[in-house]
């Protein structure tokens, strides 16, 4: 039988364990829960469209193009930003073009049905929201596509449309699938300047949706804080004055987040993509950061 010393110690260890215990569940947890919600719910419901967090690019486009890869990339990552925009700003039209039809399991023409329920519950043009089926830009997780056959169609649609905005990936793709990083590659990517957003003279304004880790990424509303650290001093500013909505020196990135009402919509567009909806998708639709926010970042141009 151990000393009385000894239990003694092992009693005050139990209670300093359960202590602690006790603080994380009762001062550490609910804050990590809650300042996240605060922080949604500023963002989305208040001081959203502060031109310091919601720029002038977006403020006075008047043609958006969203650029992606496959049918459901608009409404698994781009919501927020697609919806945001689109109620941000009375005067624009939303383009759509999806560089494939996802034929990859012989659903093309299927999936091109679904886009249209989809783009009409974001409030995307329906004459404006089209899946492709290019020959050299066939849905495939193995082959890096053409990145001229890319920019080709692209400018195309900028010309037709008249675009002065676009949204795309990121180097990261968000996901990593080889074909969205092949679009940021030919449209956006910064690491490689040499392509169509950085040096054109004549590309719109072009955001990149960002990439993060894969813990950050199913946090639901855990990883916000984080991701609005950047915006720090922005989300200060827009709390205690108002901003000029004039003002090009916040053009270089902007936070885009969903209200309830715009969440509910990402949700009835993806319920258009019945061939795409299973139980881990439904998942993906409750957990995923890209279906609450959007951190997008302007691409700078090239200096020749």
């Amino acid at each position: 039988m151990g000393s009385p010393r000894a239990a003694l110690s092992h009693l005050v260890s139990v209670m300093r364990a359960r202590g602690v215990r006790r603080l994380l569940l009762t001062r550490v947890l609910p804050v990590v829960l809650i300042v996240p919600l605060l922080l949604q719910i500023l963002l989305a419901d208040i001081i959203g469209k502060d031109p310091r967090l919601f720029p002038p690019a977006l403020r006075q486009a008047k043609n958006l193009l969203i650029v992606t890869a496959h049918p459901d990339d608009e409404c698994l990552f781009f919501s927020p930003s697609v919806l945001g925009v689109l109620s941000g700003n009375p005067d624009i039209t939303g383009s759509l073009i999806v560089l494939s039809t996802g034929n990859n399991y012989g659903l093309g023409e299927t999936r091109k049905k679904e886009l249209q329920g989809s783009c009409a519950a974001l409030g995307i043009d329906p004459a404006r929201c089209l899946a492709l089926d290019n020959a050299e830009l066939q849905d495939n997780p193995k082959v890096w596509w053409d990145e001229d056959a890319i920019i080709s169609v692209v400018k195309k649609y900028v010309k037709k449309w008249n675009t002065d905005l676009i949204i795309t990936f990121d180097s990261g793709g968000i996901s990593g699938h080889i074909n969205h990083r092949a679009v940021s590659a030919a449209v956006s990517t910064k690491e490689n300047p040499s392509k169509y957003a950085a040096t054109d003279d004549l590309a719109p304004a072009t955001y990149v949706l960002s990439s993060v880790g894969l813990l950050r990424k199913y946090t639901l509303l855990g990883d916000l804080p984080l991701t609005a650290l950047p915006f720090t001093w922005r989300i200060m500013g827009a709390l205690l004055s108002r901003g000029n909505e004039q003002d090009e020196s916040f053009d270089d990135k902007a936070l885009l987040a969903s209200s309830w009402m715009s969440y509910l919509k990402t949700r009835q567009a993806f319920r258009s993509h019945e061939s795409q909806y299973s139980w881990d998708r439904n998942l993906y639709m409750i957990l995923a950061r890209q279906v609450w926010f959007n951190d997008i970042r302007r691409v700078q141009k090239a200096q020749m």
